[in-house]
Formats: structure tokens, C-alpha cells, sequence
């Protein structure tokens, strides 16, 4: 079965539009075939996106941002923040950077399978959906090259559902930084926020 881990989806182009939702604010999002939750906002990246607290941000990094809707609402939430966006998926990063295009100022949008080693931005905060069906080795380097794209006080922010490995993730992240927060949990779902504290 065909995962969203991959740079290029076999499945032909069939886009549509749709309505996502979430901290009261709407937006329309082109969506297609061979990228994840094509549909509308899945249940986990809508508590990452209400889970969230940006204030004072000034840099914020999407990582695996699929067809953008936490950056399309989160950047309408909170104004003046700078947006990365990040996915290995080549359809999800066209998308998502028409998608985001009327945001100002417009995110900066880049196709890999992970924080390219040369960007030498760090970041306020990080936000991820992990792609669980890559596999643990891949999620937890993900966690590992974000830490390292942080500022010191940035935040790393991991939704995951507990039967999809809440507690390994848990357990990494507690490995990996000074602090780690359940800024939600509830129904299954975890909301994990992770601290690197200045040294």
C-alpha cells in the first residue's frame, strides 16, 4: 500500500477543494490524490492545531506539512510569524505552496525527507504529525533533526495517538530534550510539547 513518505504519489492527479476548520477559523485548501488526508483535516493534525500556543513566535517550521493546513490556520492565527513548510511528498509541497501563497509573508515551502543538514535557520517552534507508516527510525530522526533545528526555548510539537506509539515517542522525546509537556491528551490522542532549554 502506497504511504505519503515518498517523494513522488503513483496515484493519478484528481484535485479537489475543501473546507478545513479548526480554532474558528475557515479556510478552502486544494487537496489530491496521493497525499495525506486528502479529504479534510484529520482528527490528529486538527488537536495539534488547537493544541498549539505560539504567542510571541517568530519562526515557525511545518514539518511534514502535507497540503498545508496548519500553516494555512496557524498563520491566520497568529500574524507576523515567519512559516517554514517541509514534506518529502512532491504533489503535498506543490500544494501546499499554493495554498499558503496569499499568506504575508508567503511561508517558504521545500521538498525533502527531513530538515536539509545546509538550512541554517532555527526555528521558535516545530510542528509535526509523524508519518507513522515510514516507520519508527524515520519519526525518530525526525525528532532528532528538529531538536537541532530549535532555538534555544524553542518548542517541538508531536501529535501522535497513543495505539500508534504514543509512549515510545514519549520516551524519545524525553531522551532528546530538557522538557517534555502532554499539552493534550484525550481519546487516544497525545499532544506532546518538547523544550529545548538554553543551556
Amino acid at each position: 500500500m502506497e504511504h505519503y513518505f515518498q517523494g513522488d504519489p503513483s496515484a493519478p492527479s484528481e484535485e479537489r477543494v475543501v473546507r478545513v476548520q479548526a480554532r474558528g477559523i475557515t479556510v478552502e485548501l486544494v487537496t489530491d490524490r496521493g497525499v495525506f488526508s486528502k479529504a479534510g483535516l484529520d482528527e490528529g493534525t486538527r488537536r495539534l492545531i488547537e493544541s498549539v500556543d505560539l504567542t510571541g513566535a517568530a519562526s515557525a517550521l511545518d514539518l511534514g506539512c502535507g497540503y498545508g493546513p496548519v500553516t494555512a490556520i496557524l498563520a491566520r492565527a497568529y500574524a507576523g510569524v515567519e512559516w517554514w513548510m517541509i514534506d518529502v511528498n512532491r504533489r503535498a509541497v506543490e500544494l501546499a505552496r499554493r495554498n499558503t501563497m496569499d499568506l504575508v509573508p508567503p511561508p517558504k515551502v521545500i521538498e525533502h525527507d527531513g530538515i536539509p543538514p545546509q538550512l541554517e535557520v532555527q526555528f521558535d517552534h516545530v510542528l509535526m504529525n509523524p508519518p507513522i507508516r515510514a516507520g519508527k527510525t524515520t519519526v525518530f530522526r525526525l525528532y532528532e533533526e528538529a531538536r537541532r533545528a530549535l532555538k534555544p526555548g524553542g518548542k517541538l510539537w508531536v501529535v501522535i495517538q497513543k495505539k500508534h506509539g504514543a509512549p515510545s515517542t514519549e520516551a524519545k522525546l524525553r531522551e532528546l530534550f530538557e522538557r517534555v509537556d502532554i499539552a493534550h491528551r484525550k481519546a487516544g490522542y497525545y499532544v506532546f510539547c518538547a523544550v529545548r532549554q538554553p543551556r
